[in-house]
């Protein structure tokens, strides 16, 4: 959620850990911290500074009534989950919803509430402190020397958007070998349990590994990004900053849907088996995971080494 203050300057409601890229690249703007338990003191900070407009890039009813909550006179947004009498400005939407690219949806937004929004797609730029950090990092980890290419197996909102770790630590041993590259796995606390077994295989398999899943600040982990000679990641914020960033950059879609969330830069690609039952979006599978099953380890290291030869180009 963004808040518009007439005379404060931005204000941003969202998790924590992103609270320094923000601010790195906005530095007059207000972050505050948005979370299940915290909505109120949220709506009561809100409402003590006194923002003009609410733009509601969640589609979540929690998001606005928040916003209600706060008295923020101006609040927009798509009319979903049943928020439509939060909403002052009510966003209509082209189609279904996740039937187009997010960054459109959010552009569609944004336009709404008077703001210009640039064509193209999201696009961010590591600061010099963040390319630091991120090279601090490797070189702590003993893979600072030399080409990494970064892996990101986990993915928070569950199995369904998880490719296995036997076939990314396949990709990461042929890129290892073809490449002379070094592994950094990347990650939440939370994906220790894929992130470790990648290791564990790609190790095995010869590489030179350092697993940072839970390791690494936000800061640390667009250094590292930036420094990347590609990336393989489910769909998740790390294929988001990859692809942000400008890096070569391969999307594994398992649940979710590429239409919506996955970039279109030339410079990132998306593997998806698009089975009749997807996407579903659903955390977890009923019927064995078979359209993340599908997609080879081969297809992987196909994708990346396409996407090294174009950059080449």
């Amino acid at each position: 959620m963004v808040a518009a203050a007439a005379a404060r300057g931005a204000i941003f409601a969202g998790r924590p850990a992103f609270e320094p890229l923000v601010l790195a690249r906005l530095p007059g703007a207000r972050y505050l911290t948005a979370a299940r338990t915290r909505r109120l003191a949220l709506a009561r900070e809100l409402r003590a500074l006194e923002p003009g407009a609410a733009l509601l890039l969640p589609d979540s009813f929690s998001s606005a009534l928040v916003a209600a909550l706060a008295g923020i006179p101006r609040r927009i947004g798509y009319g979903a989950e049943g928020r439509g009498f939060l909403l002052t400005v009510r966003v209509p939407r082209a189609g279904r919803a996740r039937s187009a690219p997010r960054a459109a949806e959010y552009r569609v937004l944004g336009e709404a509430a008077g703001l210009s929004v640039p064509p193209g797609e999201p696009s961010l730029a590591a600061a010099e402190g963040e390319r630091a950090l991120g090279m601090a990092r490797l070189e702590a980890a003993g893979i600072g020397d030399g080409p990494v290419l970064v892996l990101a197996p986990g993915a928070a909102y569950g199995p369904a958007k998880q490719w296995g770790p036997e076939r990314f630590a396949a990709v990461g041993a042929h890129v290892a070998r073809s490449r002379g590259a070094a592994l950094a796995i990347v990650g939440a606390g939370g994906d220790a349990g894929p992130a470790g077994e990648t290791a564990r295989l790609a190790a095995a398999a010869g590489a030179r590994v350092a697993n940072l899943a839970g390791a690494t600040s936000i800061p640390e982990l667009v250094g590292i990004l930036d420094a990347a000679l590609a990336v393989v990641s489910n769909d998740s914020g790390v294929m988001h900053l990859a692809a942000a960033l400008g890096r070569p950059t391969v999307g594994i879609f398992g649940s979710t849907s590429p239409v919506w969330t996955a970039s279109a830069a030339p410079w990132a690609t998306s593997l998806y088996a698009e089975y009749p039952c997807s996407p579903c979006f659903r955390r977890t599978c009923p019927i064995g995971y078979g359209c993340l099953r599908s997609i080879e380890a081969e297809q992987g290291t196909k994708a990346v080494e396409r996407l090294l030869g174009k950059e080449r180009e």
